[in-house]
This record gives C-alpha cells, structure tokens and sequence, in this order.
C-alpha cells in the first residue's frame, strides 16, 4: 500500500510526465509541488472563502445571509468552493503564500496523591484522558499490536493469559490507539482503500490513476464480557486522524481530508460532480450509510489558506446519540486540550528559494467543549511555530503558547522564541519575545502560573517564565548546561525532570552523546540549577520518550520512573524497560532493567505498564510480567 505522500507525488510525477513545460518551468514547479505534497501529508494549513467580516452567525448561501448556529460564515454551495479553490492557487499550481515543512507526528501538573494500584496513560492535562496504544482497566491490559487489538487478564501475574483477540487483518482498517472507560473499548484508527480515477490534463484527454480513500474511524466495543468483545457503533469521518482526548464520558476526535484541488484546477465546473468534493460520514447509531455534509455546514475560518477539511467529531460513549460533526475549510496540526476547551494549532511558513525562513506564524484555532458538543470560539494568529502540544497551555481564562521564529531548519542570527498570553478570546495581552537568540525550542512545561522552557544550539539552556502577571511575562532564571531536553515532566512543586540528550564537541560541531535524564532544582526560581543527572546508553542508545510522552511510566508515590531503550551492539538489538528509583540526594538510581534481547522488531519494548506490584512490558509479538522489587520474570507469553 502506498504511504500518502507516496500517492501525492505519484499523481504529480503522472502530471509532469504529460505536460509540455520547458525544463526551468518544470524545475520551478517542482519545488512547489513538494511543499505542497508535505502540506497534503501533515495537512497543516487553513483555509478562507470570504475577507468580509460578519459578526452574527450567518451562512451566505446564494448571495443571502443566513444564521446558523456556530458563528462562522459557511461555504453555501459547490460555485463558491470551486472559485476558493480556483483562486487559492497560483496560475502554475502551487498554493498561495502558505507553506509548511514541519509533520506532526503529538497538563499533567502534578501527579495525583490519591493511590493507584495501576497504570494510566502518562497525560499532559489532568482529567483530560489522551489515546495510546495500551489501556489499564480493573487488572485487564489492552494492548494494539499491528493490526490486532489484544485483551490480557492481569490479575494474577503468573496466570497471565490473552483472553480475546479484535483482528482486522482481513479488513482495511488499521487500528491505532484506544480508549477503555465503562466497560467500553474505543478503538481509533484509519481505513484505506485504494480506487481508481480518472483525470484530464491540458495535454492528454484523460488518463486514469490510482487514488487513495481514507477515512479515520471509531469504533466502540461492550466489553462487559472480556472474553467476548461486541462491536455497537462506529463513527467514520473523511481523512486522516489527527489526534483526539476524553473528558469523563465524551470523545472529542480530529481529523484532517485532504481536497483533491488538483482535479479542480484542471477541469471546469461543468465536469465535476460537486458530490465527489463533500466531506462524509456515517454513524451506525444513527444509519448504516454514507452521509453527506453539505456545502452550507462547512464552515469558514479567517486567515486561512490551505485546501483540505478540519473534521472535528464529538460524542458520549456510553449513549446512541447522534454524533456532533463540525466541518471547517482548514486543518489542524497540534493539539492541546483543558477539560472545557480545545486548541488546535497550525504552523505556517513562507520559504524563500533557498529554503531560508522568510516569516511565520502559528494559526490557533479555540473551540468550546460541552457535554460531547463542539463550539468554535475564536482564532488567531501569533508569530512563530510552535514545537508539539506542550508548547501550548490554558490556565484559567488564559491561553499560553511559547514559540520559535525564524529557521528552524538551519539556526542562525534570525531564530529566536517568544511566549504569548492570549485572553479568553485569544486577543494578545503580554509577551516575552526574542529570547535564546540563534536557539530553537526544543520542549516547554506548564506549572501553574509559571513556564519552563528549554532551548538548544550548542547548551541546553533552561528558561523559567513567571506567568503570574499575565500581561507582563517576564523571564526570572536562566540554566546553562550541555545537551538539551526534548520533554520535560514535574516531580514535585520545586523540582522538574528533563529527558533527552547529553552532547558533545566534535571539532567545530555539537553532537549528540548518548540519552540523558536531568533532575532541575527550580526552588529558587531566578537561579535554576542542575541537582543531578544520568547519562544513558551511547550515540547508537534511542527511546521513544524523546518524542512521545506517552512511552513514560511516572509513579511519585511507587517512587518510579521507567521508559523503553533500544541499544544496537554486535548486530543485535537490546530493547528493554529502564526502571530507575528518585531520590534527591542520590540522584536516579538505576532499579534494573526488563530485556526483550531480540533481532525481531516485533519484540522491541513499546510501553511498560504495572497492576498491583508486576511491571508488564508490551511488545506487538511478546509480554512480559515481572516483580516490581525484583524484576525476577513471572511468564510472558506471545501476542
């Protein structure tokens, strides 16, 4: 099956193989048409119809004005979205102004003093349950493994046992992440499908291609009998999955649909069927067929200029109603969410020839969140583009985000980072700009009223930001020191972990060392320092924490912090779960570690998870349960 950036060159190799276009012509395109095809893949920019501004909810449908109920002017009917996309569009194909190289890929404030006597998902929000690809729910551990969903008893370890398997392999769907609440399961992922079509260029009649349809998909299981999970409803929507969150009973879930502009540009609108250009659902708690979404519910966003669908769905797990379903011109990249709010940020960049940063700027768009019900609130535009969800948090009426202006890709004299506060209505009221020049952000934390912010070139400075004065932020302390944290995870109100790299001089360049995990001292708050660190593993030593916060166990109370590694010696692959003891004056002491020795990828560690006292690492072909105090094995058994 081909990859979606595979599919999106596929068509423009097919294009200039029948154009006519002098050779420079052609070059020029191409370049064009890359970042276009990135655009397309991450579907990272927004969209806009109409400049005019209208207070009131209205929809302009056949030049009237109608009210509708979220407060945004909507597209009306196929005239008026073909002309977008006609007009959006430079004369050569490439789209106006906006482009973006940077894919997504992705708060806990302090941790929960109440006992827990097993796992949950490492979250950035408290409250605010995130998907991952396993699941702890009364001593039962649910677990994505390829193509197969898998349903372990853990109650006894040493009885552990697989006691259903939910396989799709005989299916286009491939499963992602889930959810387990009320004796529900909620598996999320994406169903491909590849069909033909047919295209007419300027040069050659017709001629048919290969196109991709991708839908992301919900589905929900009764799991009231472990042994025998019953699918009762799936929600399907256009386009990729972008990320989603559960507040108590309700799931909010974003997707973004690439438009097919390129048909629309080459054709004239007599020869389109404006059907194929609506987004679709289907909700099996409402019908078992295809919906439309007409023209007149997709909705418009301003100060946006990219041609694809921001599908954003909201339901209760536990009821048939029908699915809330908001359709915007635009799309989303990152995703922070509060328990009444969701944000969703885009970045957006202009490149000159030389791929040198030209300006930038985050796209942010604020939606109320109620009860399984979305409302849009507001949008707005900050300079710069932010690194991941971290860089984003809401405290109270407040909205904080924390960017990097100028090259990301080469940093030079132009790179510097700002942090914004933004009111309820995202109107700018304090920020602290152009500090850590010729530096890029690399992870921010939220605690409370303050900020930290790590930065890197050639240290690894740490930023601490006090918030307290929204409308004056201002920088308290600032910590030198070698490497640099890609995440940063609270201990206690006076001291923060980072994890990431440690880095060394190799003649005129910075290079990375091995892992590294830092413990900073924020008690004063002007002058941070580093209490201890540990170094991990070589240059050849990775973890999947460096980049997916989800991979981290965290236990203040069991005293524990644990992460997967991967280390290659001899040909061989050593993946295992690192568990390491806190104490602040001994610093990180290595508890021992649970291998998984293989060349298999299929037994690389991915999660470590615990119920009562046996760690569980999670691999997709195998499982193992060990004590926690002794890591003495108990059984594992193959997925």
């Amino acid at each position: 099956m081909k990859t979606d950036k595979q599919f999106i060159d596929g068509i423009y190799e097919k294009y200039d193989e029948y154009t006519k276009e002098q050779k420079q012509s052609k070059q020029n395109k191409m370049k064009k048409i890359i970042n276009l095809a990135a655009i397309f893949i991450v579907a990272i920019s927004l969209i806009v119809i109409s400049n005019g501004n209208i207070e009131e909810n209205t929809t302009i449908e056949n030049g009237k004005i109608e009210e509708t109920k979220i407060g945004l002017k909507t597209v009306g009917n196929f005239e008026n979205f073909y002309n977008f996309i006609k007009q959006t569009y430079k004369d050569d194909g490439s789209i106006r102004d906006t482009v973006n190289k940077e894919s997504a890929v992705e708060e806990l404030v302090l941790e929960n003093t109440k006992s827990e006597s097993q796992y949950k998902t490492n979250t950035q929000v408290e409250n605010v349950d995130e998907a991952d690809i396993v699941k702890v729910d009364n001593n039962y551990i649910y677990y994505v493994s390829e193509d197969k969903v898998v349903i372990m008893n853990a109650d006894k370890p040493e009885n552990l046992e697989k006691v259903a398997e939910i396989n799709y392999v005989e299916e286009d769907f491939q499963p992602r992440e889930i959810y387990v609440k009320n004796n529900k399961l909620v598996v999320i992922g994406n169903i491909y499908k590849n069909y033909s079509s047919t295209c007419k260029t300027d040069s050659v009649a017709r001629y048919d291609i290969i196109e991709v349809e991708n839908k992301s998909t919900i589905i929900i299981y009764d799991i009231s009998n472990k042994n025998d999970p019953k699918e009762v409803r799936r929600v399907e929507v256009d386009g990729y999955y972008l990320s989603s969150r559960m507040i108590d009973n309700n799931l909010y879930f974003v997707s973004n649909k690439n438009i097919n502009s390129y048909n629309l540009l080459r054709n004239d609108i007599e020869t389109i069927n404006a059907e194929d250009y609506k987004p679709k659902y289907k909700d099996t708690a409402i019908s078992q067929e295809k919906q439309c979404i007409d023209y007149g519910r997709i909705y418009c966003l301003e100060n946006t200029e990219n041609t694809n669908y921001l599908m954003i769905v909201g339901l209760n797990i536990d009821n048939n109603e029908e699915a809330n379903i908001e359709t915007f011109l635009g799309a989303g990249q990152y995703i922070y969410a509060s328990e009444k709010n969701m944000y969703i940020a885009t970045n957006n960049a202009q490149y000159d020839n030389e791929y040198k940063t030209i300006s930038s700027s985050v796209h942010i768009l604020k939606f109320a969140l109620d009860n399984g019900k979305i409302k849009f609130q507001a949008e707005a535009d900050v300079n710069g583009q932010v690194n991941n969800q971290f860089s984003m948090d809401e405290n109270g009426e407040y909205f904080r985000i924390a960017t990097t202006t100028g090259n990301l890709w080469n940093i030079d004299e132009n790179t510097n980072n700002n942090l914004y506060v933004l009111n309820s209505k995202l109107e700018e009221i304090g920020k602290v700009t152009e500090f850590a020049k010729e530096e890029k952000i690399y992870s921010v934390r939220y605690v409370g009223d303050k900020a930290y912010v790590v930065t890197f070139k050639q240290t690894d400075p740490l930023f601490v930001i006090d918030l307290s004065n929204p409308s004056e932020p201002k920088i308290l302390g600032e910590l030198k020191i070698p490497g640099y944290s890609t995440y940063l995870h609270p201990y206690d109100e006076k001291h923060i972990i980072g994890f990431g790299y440690d880095t060394k001089e190799d003649g005129t360049r910075i290079t990375t060392s091995s892992l590294k995990m830092v413990m900073f001292d924020i008690t004063d708050l002007n002058n941070p320092t580093e209490l201890f660190k540990v170094t991990i593993g070589d240059r050849y030593t990775s973890s999947a924490l460096t980049y997916n916060h989800k991979s981290l166990l965290f236990s203040k109370e069991k005293n524990i912090i644990a992460f997967p590694l991967t280390s290659y010696e001899n040909r061989k692959t050593n993946s295992r779960a690192a568990i390491y003891e806190i104490d602040l004056e001994k610093g990180f002491i290595l508890k021992g570690e649970i291998s998984h020795l293989n060349n298999d990828y299929k037994q690389d560690v991915e999660r470590i998870v615990y119920v009562g006292n046996t760690y569980y690492t999670l691999s997709k072909s195998l499982v193992k349960a060990a004590d926690m105090e002794t890591l003495e094995i108990i059984k594992e058994i193959g997925i």
